[in-house]
């Protein structure tokens, strides 16, 4: 097997793991996979994640007059949680949160 397939072949199995909301010992002992080669995966993966994290881009998000009264706001959705933004927030506390929501989630 080529290392690109084996690659895929593990994202798969962390997708999966992450879906079936079981501890990581029960999932491989349900998927009859190695414990060990399974947190190796997870963490090469997270370190390769990490980096397309690194360079990923923000988008301007451009509102006009009327949207800037105190009733305002968006609605941001990082993995299953969902962030409400009201005009006047704190942009570098919104950038913590989602960078801490984008690891665990």
């Amino acid at each position: 097997m080529k290392r690109s397939d084996l690659r895929v072949e593990w994202e798969q199995r962390i997708a999966n793991f992450k879906a079936s909301g079981q501890s990581a010992t029960k999932w491989c002992d349900t998927n009859e996979v190695s414990v060990h080669q399974f947190w190796y995966w997870k963490k090469k993966l997270k370190t390769t994640e990490d980096t397309f994290k690194d360079s990923s881009q923000w988008v301007a998000l451009e509102m006009d007059d009327s949207m800037e009264d105190s009733h305002s706001k968006i609605v941001i959705h990082v993995g299953h949680v969902a962030l409400e933004v009201k005009h006047g927030f704190d942009q570098k506390l919104l950038v913590d949160v989602v960078r801490t929501l984008q690891s665990i989630c």
